[in-house]
């Protein structure tokens, strides 16, 4: 067993840790009247929702932590992937009904013009479904469009639109998934900044090793990874901010997810990967209702 620890600073001495869940706790007794009032409040409740998970990781896992954080989960991969619905048919008036929730009926207009579907913002809600086990939302995230992604308000690298159609790819079984990935690697290689080398390339020498058979160890690479890249969200964050994005690093929490449920034995440990998210083990509770906040 691999068991990792954290080098982040949390700075409870600053702001305790209480005081930083109970921001969270009030946003979740009100998100359901939030919701409705604005169609942004999709991503704005699924951002707080895995803020607020992503601190929880800082507590004893009881049962009641893990259902909490697996309730954010499952309600973040449906507000993300319902955002991303609406882009692709602006005109047209949906029905978005998430559990728990009053319906709501929105359209997409000018929704490219909030600079929120972009590839970062795509992976994370991909692999946010992934965590959730929330096939539909993947599917409606794997057959979105990659050409309307480009028209966002928000404009990244080319590499970052290669990256969404490898998890694309793969999720589809297309054929092309193996040259995909080669010619991205070599993307990210020949880019060569940081977030390249650290963020994108462990992302998809991660996948690789899950699953291609390249002789990749799953086990080392994902440990490997998650400690290159907290070290780059620390030195993103700088001194005056906490790397909260490296609490829990979805993508390769989502990787770990998917080794678990291929019936592989996780053999990496520590607080970036919470075992009740890895292995799910409350999502039945969740979303039948029966634990709900």
């Amino acid at each position: 067993m691999i068991t990792l620890t954290r080098k982040v600073d949390p700075r409870f001495e600053k702001i305790p840790l209480e005081k930083r869940l109970s921001y969270g706790y009030e946003n979740l007794d009100e998100r359901v009247e939030c919701l409705p009032i604005r169609r942004e409040n999709l991503t704005a409740l699924a951002d707080e929702h895995i803020f607020h998970a992503r601190w929880q990781t800082w507590l004893e896992q009881t049962p009641e932590v893990e259902k909490l954080s697996t309730l954010c989960f499952v309600e973040a991969a449906a507000m993300r992937a319902a955002y991303f619905k609406l882009a692709q048919a602006p005109e047209v008036e949906q029905a978005i009904s998430i559990p728990g929730f009053p319906t709501v009926h929105w359209n997409g207009n000018r929704i490219l013009e909030t600079g929120c579907i972009n590839p970062a913002d795509w992976i994370d809600a991909y692999f946010t479904a992934v965590v959730a086990r929330d096939t539909a939302s993947m599917d409606s995230l794997a057959s979105f469009s990659v050409d309307l992604m480009k028209q966002s308000a928000t404009q990244s690298d080319a590499v970052m639109y290669s990256l969404v159609e490898v998890f694309q790819a793969y999720h589809r079984g297309s054929s092309d998934y193996g040259d995909k990935l080669i010619s991205t690697i070599a993307e990210l290689r020949a880019d060569g900044d940081d977030w390249c080398l650290f963020v994108g390339m462990g992302m998809l020498e991660t996948f690789a090793a899950l699953t291609t058979d390249i002789g990749y160890d799953f086990n080392q690479v994902l440990a490997k990874n998650l400690q290159l890249q907290e070290r780059y969200r620390i030195e993103e964050a700088g001194e005056h901010r906490i790397a909260v994005q490296s609490f829990i690093n979805i993508p390769l929490l989502g990787m770990a997810c998917m080794w678990h449920d291929r019936g592989n034995e996780l053999q990496v440990s520590g607080p970036f990967l919470p075992p009740a998210l890895v292995d799910g083990r409350w999502l039945d509770e969740v979303k039948s209702g029966r634990y709900t906040r």
